[in-house]
């Protein structure tokens, strides 16, 4: 995503817990506590790799293009991470503390460092490594099956990829061959990646040009918008590729039965329905995914972000049983050198693990309501799938709203297509003590 701002440190782990009860993820990930989860997982950073702030940036904007550093310093967000605890990190230079209210996408539903996953990680790191793309592995069926367990068997088949880009492209490719056709219908405002076909599906036109990017085949019509989408798609098409509540349009919910609506328009034109979880899947809404809000039956879900749990990456495309049988007849139907690693795989099944846990949603939901009654008289609008919100000012644009937000603690980015919103997503098992405090905060900021 154009906002990523995230960078590598070296890091050495103190648990105050080190022998959780994995037995009972849900107790270690939602219990109530000081600051975020209850159960503390701190993390010391050793000595920074620079000995200040602005070496740090200097060498970050000499070796990995400045136009990031400027962008994240206009923001206020130019901070390097020192210690991250549940759903709070520190500025490695000033000390000072941050609620993490947009999880890098959703890598972090489960907040930094989570102890449940960091503790099976730390116990399969005595036996795994990364693995090998060819290896048939346990661990890897394991997580596939804890995934599609959570699809109610809808969908029966998995395959792995590295990133979210990856999965959607992979998740594009299946349906041009399943269906032999070209034409791919998506939304304006959406985001799905950064691999030219991707690239072309989302909506940057910036990007499109500076890549030489061919978009003929290329669709896209407004979110929530029916009759667009049915003029759009016609027997030439392969897929509707959507995301499922679009992040850079601040989360806008889905209209009650749109879902559906896009159903019937796929299955009268003999198109693949694609919906992409990358950012709204895990939990974030409330439920395990977003579509099951509205009992809808895609062909394909793409996940990633939140399936390493913050630790390790993974992601995933999970196919209906005729896409499935297709493009799984072949030895090789996707190579991915680390998608569905081993370790990763571990991450993924401890995710799956807690998301399913019906104490996890209830979590949610009770923080969902409790964000949308706290903002319920405020004096900006708000958009909201579960905890992945956007916060829309009519008195400020998404720079000032970020800059002020972040002076006083609170981490957002701008929702990039909706130029006075940004981005509100506050950590899955934050405990409501501190969601109150948020909610204080941003109120005091923003109304």
């Amino acid at each position: 995503m154009g906002w990523r701002y995230y960078r590598l440190q070296l890091l050495i782990i103190t648990v105050d817990n080190p022998s959780p009860d994995l037995t009972n993820p849900v107790s270690i990930a939602v219990s109530e506590g000081e600051h975020t989860s209850g159960v503390s997982a701190r993390v010391s950073a050793l000595s920074p790799p620079y000995p200040s702030a602005q070496a740090g940036e200097s060498a970050f904007g000499k070796h990995l293009g400045p136009s990031m550093a400027k962008l994240m310093t206009a923001l206020g967000t130019n901070i390097q991470y020192g210690e991250r605890e549940g759903a709070r990190v520190r500025d490695a230079f000033t000390g000072k503390w941050f609620w993490d209210c947009h999880r890098n996408g959703s890598v972090f539903n489960l907040g930094h460092r989570n102890p449940t996953v960091l503790a099976a990680i730390n116990d399969a790191m005595g036996q795994l490594e990364i693995g090998n793309l060819f290896l048939v592995s346990g661990y890897k069926a394991l997580a596939a099956e804890k995934l599609l367990a959570s699809t109610d068997g809808l969908l029966t088949g998995v395959v792995y990829t590295a990133s979210g880009t990856e999965a959607n492209e992979c998740a594009i490719r299946a349906a041009r061959g399943y269906t032999r056709r070209r034409k791919l219908v998506s939304v304006h405002g959406s985001y799905h990646g950064m691999s030219a076909m991707t690239i072309a599906a989302g909506d940057n036109s910036e990007l499109c040009e500076r890549y030489l990017l061919d978009t003929s085949d290329f669709r896209k019509v407004p979110y929530n918008d029916i009759d667009a989408m049915r003029a759009a798609v016609d027997r030439e098409t392969a897929c509707v590729l959507l995301e499922a509540s679009p992040a850079q349009l601040g989360f806008p919910a889905p209209d009650p039965g749109y879902f559906d609506a896009v159903r019937k328009i796929c299955d009268d034109n003999g198109a693949i329905f694609i919906l992409d979880e990358v950012q709204t899947g895990l939990g974030g809404s409330g439920q395990f995914w977003l579509w099951q809000t509205q009992r809808v039956r895609p062909d394909i879900v793409t996940t990633a972000k939140g399936l390493g749990g913050g630790i390790l990456p993974n992601a995933a495309v999970l196919m209906a049983p005729a896409l499935k049988e297709w493009f799984l007849d072949t030895d090789f139907p996707n190579v991915s050198t680390f998608g569905g690693n081993e370790l990763g795989c571990v991450a993924t099944a401890t995710v799956c693990d807690i998301t399913a846990q019906p104490a996890f949603a209830a979590h949610v939901q009770d923080l969902s309501t409790q964000f949308r009654e706290g903002f319920s008289d405020a004096a900006f609008n708000v958009n909201q799938v579960g905890l992945c919100m956007g916060l829309i000012s009519n008195t400020m644009d998404a720079f000032t709203m970020t800059r002020r937000l972040a002076a006083e603690g609170v981490l957002v980015l701008p929702a990039h297509h909706k130029p006075n919103a940004v981005e509100f997503r506050p950590i899955l098992i934050l405990d409501h003590n501190a969601a109150d405090k948020i909610i204080g905060i941003v109120r005091g900021v923003l109304g």
